[in-house]
């Protein structure tokens, strides 16, 4: 007789559905989780919740879960813009 195999379960984080943009006035204060809010950022759910662990981005705490409203996010995604660089008007070419 074999001892019997041990299951590993995945999980599996729960996504609401219908979730407001958060650009659109209702998601302006609406509270995602990590990974509902990683497709409107450069980073995935678990990167997220990482860098909320580590304190390393704003977030919005509710005495259990680690949530990020909408202007979290946006301001997130302004924090990690690379903007195109512009030479000074006053250069002049070499």
């Amino acid at each position: 007789m074999t001892a019997p195999r041990a299951t590993t379960k995945k999980r599996v984080p729960r996504i609401r559905e219908n979730l407001p943009a958060p650009s659109s006035p209702e998601g302006e204060l609406f509270h995602y989780t990590p990974y509902e809010a990683a497709p409107w950022t450069p980073f995935s759910g678990r990167k997220l919740s990482a860098l909320i662990a580590a304190r390393e981005i704003e977030y919005t705490f509710n005495g259990r879960d680690n949530y990020l409203t909408g202007r979290q996010i946006a301001a997130l995604n302004e924090r990690y813009t690379v903007k195109p660089f512009s030479k000074p008007a006053h250069a002049t070419a070499a």
